[in-house]
């Protein structure tokens, strides 16, 4: 069984992707999950999990969350998702048209497109790019006035996770594998100059970070809001 979570609001997806793993765990409490993103991927595993066998007879549950950031991803969503006995959850913001036909051929499809509101993207940019400059103060201010205004914490999340993976995809990548991952010319120009300010064991730290308190507010260890306000404030 398996199920895509698609689309450019990545808040919704998530929670989406999130919500149907908690349901596949609630039915299937022996199985084995095994989750995967863009930095975490590997071919080989990845079609392992595929394909484990549980001992106790469930089904196993993979994740796969954003892998397309990888430049493996298409091609392993390509070739290895067709008959596998295990349940497949997968959230991913801008699959070819091809990967969506796949997709909707071997499971089922949620969308979730991006609703385009421009106050809200300029605000976001000047977040983001408070990111990449390392603006303690700057980043903190914009992050208040956003929260102020009510916006979703999962969207502010989302943002600010968008700006760190950009520096750490622009620093460990050639342009050309970088631009491949679906990110535009001028983005690259930018966190290319923003990624100089952050050593690469930082940049991957930081977005271990930021998935982890993801996932912690989500089971009610704390508020995301604040988990993010700590984030910028040790930038």
């Amino acid at each position: 069984m398996i199920t895509a979570f698609l689309g450019g609001d990545i808040p919704k997806a998530s929670h989406a992707l999130e919500r149907a793993l908690a349901s596949a765990k609630n039915e299937h409490p022996e199985a084995l999950v095994t989750r995967f993103d863009d930095i975490s991927f590997d071919k080989g595993r990845a079609f392992e999990s595929l394909h484990s066998e549980n001992l106790f007879g469930s089904a196993n549950i993979v994740v796969f969350n954003g892998i397309l950031g990888n430049s493996e991803g298409e091609e392993f969503y390509a070739t290895a998702l067709e008959k596998t006995p295990n349940i497949i959850l997968l959230r991913e913001q801008e699959p070819s048209k091809e990967l969506c036909v796949l997709f909707k051929k071997v499971g089922k499809v949620e969308e979730f497109p991006l609703v385009k509101k421009t106050e809200k993207r300029e605000n976001s940019f000047i977040l983001a790019d408070a990111v990449g400059n390392r603006d303690k103060k700057k980043a903190w201010v914009e992050f208040e006035k956003i929260r102020r205004r009510g916006a979703s914490m999962e969207e502010v999340h989302g943002t600010i996770f968008w700006a760190v993976k950009s520096m750490y995809l622009v620093a460990v990548l050639p342009k050309e594998e970088a631009l491949n991952t679906g990110m535009k010319e001028f983005t690259y120009r930018n966190y290319q100059n923003f990624s100089k300010k952050f050593l690469v064991p930082e940049l991957k730290a930081k977005l271990s970070d930021l998935k982890e308190m993801y996932h912690r507010a989500h089971r009610g260890e704390g508020e995301l809001d604040i988990f993010l306000e700590e984030f910028l404030l040790h930038l």
